[in-house]
């Protein structure tokens, strides 16, 4: 029964528009965070990239294009509620936990296709990589996957955490839709806490800044494979700690303890 809602969460974003939508939304947002440069010439896709992470502007808005699949979906079944005959099928925690992985993923999924579609679309024109020293050029901790045996890599790695940080932000919006359980609330939710939670730890220590999380800027000096696995880390434990969030308001409003 927990694979059977998990399955029928799936084919609900996957069968809807907005899943699509989304994807070339980041992938437009991408292009316009660096037209600008792209018309004085370019340079190369990884510079291009780095552009777009460091611009906060635009970092939020793709943050907005990730929550719009499904951060919302409980509201939906709240307020239509079809909640309760699917609790009644599947249980309270299967319900809740499966509106949790399929919001991560989508969120992952939704960011991560539309950068790769925007750095494949970019190879095009330019190459990956400065003509430079790489050495002098490029960002820990990935800098030496662009010279191993696939350096792509570089790029997809950083892609790949960028997207788990707006993963995050999603299941933060889908928390809020407990609390309060309207549409708007839910889809500006992510934009709104990513910007306050990033601006509040760069109070803290380098390791748990969110800002530089995102950026995958080098925080703990330990290479490329022991950093992806940190940063994974971090995003998936305070992603499952919003989830914990979510259950517990969802379980109390099933239980009409809440108005």
């Amino acid at each position: 029964m927990k694979r059977r809602a998990l399955t029928m969460s799936f084919m609900q974003v996957f069968s809807s528009p907005v899943f699509y939508l989304s994807i070339i939304g980041v992938t437009v947002l991408c292009f316009i965070s660096v037209w600008q440069e792209i018309n004085n010439g370019g340079g190369d896709v990884a510079y291009l990239f780095d552009i777009f992470i460091g611009l906060t502007m635009f970092k939020k808005l793709v943050v907005l294009f990730a929550a719009f699949p499904y951060v919302s979906s409980f509201c939906s079944d709240w307020k239509c509620q079809f909640i309760k005959p699917v609790v009644i099928r599947t249980g309270i925690s299967k319900y809740v936990w499966s509106k949790f992985i399929i919001c991560f993923v989508s969120g992952i999924l939704t960011v991560f296709i539309g950068q790769i579609l925007f750095i494949i679309i970019l190879s095009f024109k330019f190459p990956l990589f400065p003509n430079e020293d790489l050495n002098e050029v490029l960002l820990l901790p990935f800098k030496s996957l662009s010279t191993g045996f696939f350096p792509p890599l570089y790029l997809l790695a950083q892609s790949f955490v960028f997207s788990m940080a707006a993963a995050l932000w999603t299941v933060v919006g889908l928390t809020l839709s407990a609390f309060i359980p309207v549409h708007f609330a839910a889809i500006a939710a992510p934009v709104i806490a990513s910007y306050l939670l990033e601006e509040v730890t760069t109070l803290l220590p380098n390791a748990f800044n969110l800002y530089l999380l995102t950026r995958s800027s080098d925080v703990i000096q330990q290479g490329p494979l022991v950093s992806f696995i940190y940063f994974c880390f971090i995003f998936i434990m305070l992603s499952v700690l919003a989830g914990w969030l979510f259950s517990y308001q969802v379980k109390r409003r099933v239980r009409n303890e809440v108005v």
